[in-house]
Order: C-alpha cells, then structure tokens, then sequence
C-alpha cells in the first residue's frame, strides 16, 4: 500500500477520476500542479503498476493507451 501514499500517484487517481486519459493526458494534469514537472516514463511506469494493482486498466489502440480508473480504483479515498 506504499504505493498509495505517493503524492504522484495519489495526484493520477484524482486526475483519472474524471475520465479516461493517455499518458500524455495524465502528465498535462500533473505537471499543473508539479513546480519541476512530471516525466512521461515515470507516469507510464505509476499507470502500470496501479493496473498491476487492479486499481486502473488500460485499452490499447496501436502504439498508445488510454487509462481508466476500475471499480476498486474509483473507491480509493486520495484527498
């Protein structure tokens, strides 16, 4: 559950929870509240483990992905 108490990806649930997104949507959401900005590798890499998870799920469309949030994910408290 460490991976929870992660600002970042506290800050990408809050992000999905309005709907489905791409990486580069996620890392437009976070780079408005991020001083130094957030990297594109370091969001993929949240997204997949929070789908390893079962808290997001991904549907492929060739070379990208959009990211939603599933049932357990939508129940997560993060503010």
């Amino acid at each position: 559950m460490r991976l929870l108490g992660n600002v970042a990806v506290k800050e990408i649930v809050n992000c999905l929870k309005s709907g489905e997104k791409t990486v580069k949507d996620v890392v437009d959401c976070l780079n408005k509240i991020s001083p130094t900005g957030v990297q594109p590798l370091a969001v993929e890499l949240y997204l997949w483990l929070l789908a390893q998870k079962g808290y997001v799920e991904a549907k492929r469309s060739g070379p990208t992905a959009s990211y939603s949030l599933t049932e357990r994910g939508r129940a997560l408290q993060t503010s």
